[in-house]
């Protein structure tokens, strides 16, 4: 009897093993299928949170635009326009005034013809200038040239009268020290001649600048005072087609030590 009973004991052992098993696995399953619907909400509710904020920012940079594009909508307001002013090396300002100037200005630059008059400080007197685009350096009409020594310096001593302007004038002695030496040569083939340079406080128009001048016998040329690029270079437009653009100006500059 109990021989029958015995293999239904073992059947029964058997297939409660096998059910222990697959409860153990299927618990096993829910739990990773639970650890991944965690993982999945996480990564979920992180792109939310970013596409939240990526919408907040295009948002503002909408309204942004809006005040742009409302800003350029509107009609500009008319605006008086700023009177040019001349910027020069040691000159304060040019301001237009009225139209006689606004026609000696132009683009905060003073407009020079190709010839003008000068007046030069150290004598108080006018002189005709040749405005020459093509010289670096400007030139003074020097006669009788004597170079001395002073206070341990090389000056000069010249009569700078030019009877072209003026043959009845007394002759105009001007003593500068020598800033520096330069060599003239007047031709290929002849030796190049040792000047002194100087300088001198020139006025012309709106302009009052220190210049250098080589000093060279202009006695037989029709202007005693040529101006070269470094006098006028930044601070001026040469018309050449135009003379006199400045006038004589009457207003006498004292003589600056």
């Amino acid at each position: 009897m109990l021989r029958r009973y015995v293999p239904l004991f073992t059947v029964a052992l058997l297939s409660g093993c096998t059910l222990t098993k697959a409860d153990n696995q299927h618990e096993k399953t829910m739990q990773a299928i639970n650890t991944m619907e965690n993982r999945v909400n996480y990564q979920l509710a992180t792109m939310i949170q970013q596409i939240d904020e990526q919408n907040e920012y295009i948002a503002n940079l909408e309204k942004e635009l809006s005040a742009i594009s409302t800003e350029l909508s509107r009609p500009p307001q008319p605006q008086a326009a700023p009177a040019p002013v001349y910027q020069g090396k040691k000159q304060d300002s040019v301001k237009l005034t009225d139209p006689a100037r606004e026609a000696k200005v132009a683009h905060g630059k003073v407009i020079l013809g190709e010839e003008e008059w000068v007046w030069l400080d150290s004598i108080q007197s006018f002189f005709k200038a040749r405005v020459d685009t093509g010289a670096t350096t400007s030139s003074l009409n020097a006669v009788d040239i004597q170079v001395f020594e002073r206070d341990g310096k090389e000056w000069v001593r010249f009569n700078l009268n030019h009877a072209e302007d003026n043959p009845h004038a007394k002759p105009e002695i001007i003593e500068a020290p020598i800033v520096r030496w330069v060599k003239i040569r007047q031709s290929a083939l002849e030796e190049p001649t040792r000047r002194p340079v100087i300088e001198a406080w020139l006025k012309l128009g709106q302009l009052h600048e220190k210049t250098q001048f080589t000093l060279a016998d202009r006695s037989q040329m029709t202007y005693p005072v040529l101006l070269g690029r470094e006098f006028f270079k930044d601070i001026a437009l040469v018309d050449v087609g135009k003379k006199f653009v400045q006038g004589m100006n009457e207003q006498r500059i004292p003589t600056t030590n």
